[in-house]
């Protein structure tokens, strides 16, 4: 077969698969005919557990390597991001988790050997925008609050597990009013209603901003029983960002006082921040070897 041609002058590719992750394998040989299909070297292929990813990481850092692709979940891919990040390489980040938001936002496929052809078959690299909250950086999403049980509430209903999903409508529902209440300026601007669920969404991602230098928020304000349950719902079916009770805006930067510490989900991943908390963009954040998709 005549080997298809990309114009990336890479002399030394690393792949990092780490093999906990939930849809992840050795396919080292399957990788090397890619990378062979498209006139590149063979990849330094490193079969991990996560306990030593970081340090591999570090010692890719140092060794010449100039394309990092990482295999793995949501955590895999924000430490290969940061990584390549770093050391001013290009990422390719391979879907091997559940959620796989970034493999996701680069690809549109959760399929692996898509994702990798895309990648390789690219003439050119991108940046890829960040957010930046509180020193942490997010290539996809933010989720500030308790809902962050939303996500794998869908997750679930799109992998088929109706039953699942259903189940966690309750949680759903008592994650909105229960959560921790705290208040937000957008740009500058103070706005009055208590929330304790704040979505942030990095430009091109689907059914994102639709600016390449804003965010989109959506907020869910203190509600009634009745419309919870209706957010509750649309959020489970479709996207919570669509009920009438939830505002929606674009804006550069965002700051949330409250009190104490609240739940975050960055990329899928999860931690606590205290507040106050400061969101802003970055427009460059991190090369991507990737097409550049409008967001949807």
């Amino acid at each position: 077969m005549k080997n298809k041609t990309t114009n990336g002058s890479y002399r030394k590719p690393s792949v990092i698969i780490n093999l906990a992750s939930g849809r992840t394998s050795d396919v080292s040989d399957e990788m090397r005919k890619q990378f062979a299909v498209y006139g590149l070297p063979p990849p330094h292929i490193h079969l991990l557990s996560p306990e030593n990813i970081t340090s591999c990481l570090e010692r890719i850092s140092k060794d010449g390597t100039d394309l990092l692709v990482v295999f793995g979940g949501d955590g895999t891919c924000m430490a290969g991001a940061a990584q390549a990040r770093s050391s001013g390489i290009p990422l390719v980040a391979l879907p091997g988790g559940t959620m796989n938001m970034l493999p996701k936002s680069l690809y549109r496929t959760d399929n692996w050997q898509k994702a990798l052809s895309l990648a390789l078959s690219r003439g050119r690299t991108r940046w890829q925008t960040a957010g930046n909250i509180n020193g942490h950086l997010f290539y996809c999403g933010a989720i500030i609050g308790d809902p962050v049980v939303m996500s794998e509430a869908r997750e679930s209903l799109r992998d088929g597990d109706v039953l699942n999903a259903v189940k966690r409508v309750p949680e759903i529902i008592s994650a909105i009013s229960d959560g921790s209440e705290f208040r937000y300026e957008v740009d500058g601007t103070i706005f009055d209603a208590a929330a304790n669920a704040l979505h942030i969404y990095c430009p091109a991602m689907s059914k994102g901003a639709k600016n390449s230098d804003t965010f989109e928020i959506a907020s869910a304000p203190q509600l009634t029983l009745t419309r919870l349950f209706g957010v509750g719902a649309i959020a489970l079916a479709d996207d919570w960002r669509t009920s009438p009770d939830i505002f929606v805006t674009e804006a550069k930067s965002v700051k949330v006082s409250g009190c104490g510490s609240l739940n975050i989900l960055l990329d899928g991943e999860p931690k606590q921040l205290d507040c106050p908390i400061s969101i802003h963009l970055e427009t460059k954040g991190v090369r991507v070897l990737a097409p550049k998709f409008s967001a949807q």
